[in-house]
């Protein structure tokens, strides 16, 4: 249904500083988690191909990452990108295939995902 892309065939860049912007603050409040947790792997993954496209690679990784296991125990599914990538408004980012594989993970964790 939806695509990742444009018509043009490239990411909306409003978009994607959005979702980037939206990470950021993610990491922020991780930061703040006690104890606290400093998702390095994550910022190092943004830091190259970008926040949209960690993500894109992330989700469909076969292992699941620590930090998401993490969050989870910590109370803050929302915290993780699984959840973030399952917000409507990031709908043109992600094909059907990469929301499903967050939900899945999602649901591996005993997290029943946002609609």
């Amino acid at each position: 249904m939806a695509s990742s892309t444009y018509g043009s065939g490239q990411p909306d860049p409003g978009l994607e500083a959005q979702f980037h912007a939206e990470c950021d603050e993610a990491v922020n409040a991780c930061a703040k988690l006690s104890p606290p947790y400093h998702p390095t792997a994550w910022i190092a993954m943004v830091a190259q191909w970008g926040a949209s496209e960690a993500a894109r690679r992330l989700v469909v990784s076969g292992d699941v990452q620590t930090g998401f296991g993490r969050l989870v125990t910590a109370g803050r599914p929302e915290l993780t990108i699984e959840w973030m990538m399952l917000d409507p408004k990031w709908d043109p980012l992600f094909r059907d295939q990469r929301r499903d594989a967050a939900r899945w993970r999602l649901r591996q964790a005993g997290i029943e995902p946002p609609d």
